[in-house]
């Protein structure tokens, strides 16, 4: 059950919130007020249903996007929230447990939670569109489409396509058993292929086990042999080692032996040379004190001779110090020439820099205060101007819709005529009617008891008989209500031909308001447009001096012009003030270059004072060359005697160190000796003991022993993998036999499954239409009850044909769908499509919206009784601008348009 709508932004609804309560809704008001509004958004937000698929449909004018939201009771009696944006892609709904958020999430939970018939999202809109919630206009349009589409549409609301769609799908069901029968059998042949062998390879799997266990009790005997052997060939091996090691240690030791005889013989050389360096440096140490007292006083005198080159190299630094200087003194006096050069050419182009900046100034002001206010300004009127244009376009549509509106207020009189006199003409028919009935009846009572027409239940004898009379009145008033009847149905084709002007009338009020809410917000263009006019009569006066402004786009390329003359003068002037900050620069660059140089006379002056001292004081260095000479070739006359000493005296300091080498080597020659004696004795016992020969054989036995163990283990290993590769083969064999069976088991199973599938879709290719048909049988006598109902007529037969046409029966002529009036054809639909909902649908909920369309007063009396029988729905809405239905109404809910909003202005709840 639904119980709150809000609709924000949506179509002429700004944000208003609607209640509804169980029982039947009316919802009321005047013809493009917004009514149908409210069935639009619930069919959206909870059946998926747009009119022309366009969100753009159900936004307010203006807005970018705009939500509904609808709260509700599910079946459980716990309230949901269910809000949907529009010109976006949100959708929520809130339960208690929590949110559910995306459109395919939602819907599921509403087809499994609300429409539980229903199998898949795509059929919800459907179900809205044909059932529950017919849009306006849309009644009749379904039963007159071309029989194909017809049967298209109903077959959908009957489920027609689902039989047909179980059929067909389990045309797919049935390829795939048979896939998986046709599998089975290929598993099967290839099982029983692969498994042909399992006997042979049982018996070859017993011959060689007795094999392997023959060739294992043959490598046990000969590891056993082997064992014996191998010990005594290490018993000898050992044995030979230990020779071995001993000759190895007798050849070590006589090595050594005899390298520590040569190391002795060295030693006592190096003793021998020791005692004659010893003599030598004795004959020596006179010449040697000599060289080294001379060599001392030679590096005094280098060191004196250093400090006069010092002092010579300072000179020559002096020297070239003065020089340095006297070049910046030239270069300080050609700085103050550049500078006053300088001075000169600035004074020159001072005038010029003032006439630049000016112009630089007037450029900017134009830029900033004339060229981009007036693009704004110009840009500003053209919008203005536009909208004024759309003002005046407006105020003519206005006009010409209320010509329009005129002219078909006539044809308004004329319908309200026509209706005012069939709805006469239908009380006069039903008063005939009636008077006929009872006439009838008089002349069955009166053709038995012959009782009197005028006093009522009395029998008359004066009169032979009144059947004459009561057969002539019949006579009378079925001529008149033949006249009646043709009068009748020509006022009916007259009203039908007249193509209901007063739904033109509203449409022309509709868009008249439309314009008018427009106007309104275009009401403050004027007033803008003499703002704008204003500051452009401001800004033309302020630069006046350089033209009159008019506000069009012609102002602008004048702009530009000034601009550019401006320019041109700025150029003409050649960047002066450039060329005067580049000077101005060189000048601070050229006096601060000059205020580096101003002490370099003084720097001059003390250079060469300071030279002369230092000329000075290399007098005292005469004579000092000619003194290092003689003492150069003193120190060189000496040098060989110096040196042949210093190489003799480490030999001399070596001397004690030979000596206790020779004993440690000595005594080591004595150990040696005695140790190759002992190994001789030991090598002679060893080789009394070894026998290499039988050794030898060993080795050979034990070689020839281990390659017949290598052949019976080679043997035994191959005949174990072949038996291993056999029992490998036997256990897939086995496996597959086992496979085997449970393929066998599984195709039976898949056989049975193919026939039970196979019957079932006979089935529903048989039986699916049959059920339809007496579906439409059952909905064409529900619809002939209301239809007559409706028309107030039980004489009248509805029938719906197995492709969907109306037939209505009418004294014995039969008229399909198309060739009903217009009140007939919408209260025939009106009568199946209530039927629909009676009978199939599984909905608590139903909506109306204008189903009294080109129904008279009376029918529409009849209409709003026949909604109030309907039962199995908690709601029922019914929209409408007729009040024909408020007393029958549980709830009534009046929209009402102000200012081109639409607004829930009461809510009135009807007594029972």
């Amino acid at each position: 059950m639904l119980t709150r709508l809000r609709l924000k932004n949506i179509k002429s609804y700004r944000d208003a919130e609607i209640h509804f309560e169980e029982g039947i809704n009316g919802i009321n008001g005047e013809n493009g007020h917004g009514k149908t509004t409210i069935l639009e958004a619930i069919g959206y937000i909870l059946f998926d249903f747009l009119p022309n698929n366009k969100h753009q449909y159900l936004l307010r004018r203006g807005a970018r996007s705009g939500s509904i939201e609808l709260e509700f009771i599910g079946d459980d009696g716990i309230a949901y929230t269910l809000r949907r944006k529009v010109g976006g892609s949100e959708i929520r709904l809130s339960t208690p447990i929590g949110e559910i958020t995306g459109k395919k999430d939602v819907q599921d939970w509403l087809i499994d939670n609300l429409f539980p018939h229903l199998t898949d999202p795509k059929e919800l809109s459907s179900l809205f569109e044909n059932t529950i919630g017919v849009p306006q206009g849309t009644f009749t349009a379904a039963f007159l489409l071309r029989p194909s589409d017809r049967k298209k549409v109903f077959d959908e609301v009957l489920g027609v396509d689902e039989y047909k769609k179980a059929y067909e799908n389990l045309r797919k069901v049935i390829k795939l058993i048979e896939e998986d029968l046709q599998e089975l059998k290929d598993q099967q042949l290839i099982l029983q292929t692969r498994t042909e062998g399992y006997e042979r390879l049982k018996k070859e799997k017993i011959g060689l086990e007795a094999e392997i266990a023959q060739l294992a009790g043959r490598i046990q005997d000969s590891q056993k042999e082997l064992e014996a052997l191998k010990a005594r060939r290490e018993e000898l091996e050992t044995q030979q080692k230990l020779l071995q090691k001993v000759e190895n240690e007798l050849e070590v030791f006589e090595r050594s032996k005899n390298a520590t005889e040569n190391h002795l013989a060295r030693v006592k050389k190096d003793i021998e040379r020791a005692e004659t360096a010893e003599r030598l440096i004795a004959e020596l140490a006179d010449e040697k004190n000599e060289y080294e007292e001379s060599e001392k006083t030679l590096r005094s005198l280098y060191a004196r001779r250093e400090e006069r080159n010092r002092d010579e190299r300072r000179v020559q630094e002096l020297k070239h110090d003065l020089e340095r200087l006297r070049e910046k003194q030239q270069r300080k006096e050609e700085l103050e020439r550049e500078i006053s050069r300088l001075n000169s050419e600035i004074e020159e182009l001072l005038p010029l820099a003032e006439r630049e900046d000016a112009l630089n100034q007037e450029i900017e002001r134009v830029e900033n205060e004339l060229k981009e206010p007036l693009q704004r300004l110009i840009s500003e009127k053209r919008q203005l101007q536009q909208e004024q244009r759309r003002i005046d376009e407006l105020k003519i549509k206005i006009e010409t819709l209320k010509r329009e509106k005129e002219q078909f207020l006539p044809m308004l009189q004329k319908q309200i005529g026509l209706t005012r006199e069939i709805e006469e003409k239908s009380q006069s028919i039903a008063v005939i009617a009636s008077e006929i009935r009872e006439l009838q009846e008089g002349l069955a009572q009166a053709g038995e008891k012959n009782l009197c027409p005028i006093l009522k239940g009395v029998e008359c004898k004066e009169v032979p008989s009144f059947k004459t009379y009561f057969t002539r009145e019949i006579n009378k008033r079925q001529r008149i209500l033949e006249t009646i009847q043709t009068e009748h149905k020509v006022l009916q084709k007259e009203l039908e031909a007249l193509e209901n002007p007063s739904e033109e009338i509203a449409k022309k009020d509709a868009l008249i308001a439309d314009a008018i809410q427009e106007l309104e917000r275009l009401e403050g263009i004027p007033e803008r447009i003499r703002e704008n006019s204003e500051r452009l009569r401001v800004l033309s006066e302020k630069f006046q001096r350089y033209l009159e402004l008019t506000g069009e786009a012609g102002d602008e390329e004048r702009v530009k012009s000034i601009l550019s003359e401006l320019k041109k003068k700025l150029e003409a002037l050649g960047d002066a003030k450039r060329e005067l900050s580049k000077k101005e620069a060189l000048i601070e660059e050229k006096e601060k270059e000059v205020g580096d140089l101003s002490e370099v006379h003084r720097q001059i002056k003390e250079s060469e004072d300071k030279l002369k001292v230092q000329t000075s004081a290399l007098r005292k260095y005469a004579g000092l060359d000619a003194t290092i000479t003689v003492i150069e070739a003193k120190v060189q006359k000496l040098k060989n005697s110096y040196d042949l000493y210093l190489q003799n005296k480490p030999i001399v300091e070596r001397k004690t160190e030979y000596i206790n080498e020779y004993k440690r080597v000595s005594n080591k020659l004595r150990e040696e000796q005695a140790r190759i004696e002992r190994l001789t004795a030991e090598q002679r016992s060893l080789l009394a003991s070894f026998n290499e020969s039988e050794f030898q054989q060993t080795i050979k036995e034990v070689e020839e022993l281990d390659r017949k163990l290598s052949r019976y283990q080679t043997s035994y290993n191959e005949k174990s993998h072949q038996l291993e590769k056999l029992q490998q083969e036997l256990s897939r064999m086995k496996s597959e036999l086992e496979e085997l069976k449970r393929v066998e088991e599984r195709l039976e199973e898949e056989r049975e499954f193919y026939s039970y599938v196979s019957l079932i879709r006979d089935l529903l290719n048989t039986s699916g239409q049959l059920i339809v048909l007496e579906l439409i049988n059952q909905i064409g006598r529900e619809a002939s009850n209301i239809y007559c109902e409706i028309m107030d007529d039980h004489s009248l037969d509805l029938q719906w044909s197995d492709d969907y046409d109306i037939i209505v029966m009418e004294g014995g002529e039969e008229r399909g769908f198309a060739q009903l009036s217009g009140g007939e054809e919408m209260s025939a639909a009106l009568a199946v499509r209530l039927a629909l909902l009676k009978v199939i649908s599984k909905s608590d909920i139903m909506f109306l919206d204008e189903p009294t369309q080109n129904l008279d007063s009376r029918r529409r009396e009849n209409l709003s009784q026949q909604i109030r029988r309907i039962h199995g729905f908690k709601q029922l809405f019914v929209i409408s601008h007729d009040d024909t239905f408020n007393e029958e109404c549980d709830h009534v809910i009046r929209v009402e348009k102000v200012d081109g909003e639409s607004r829930v202005r009461t809510t009135i709840d009807q007594p029972l």
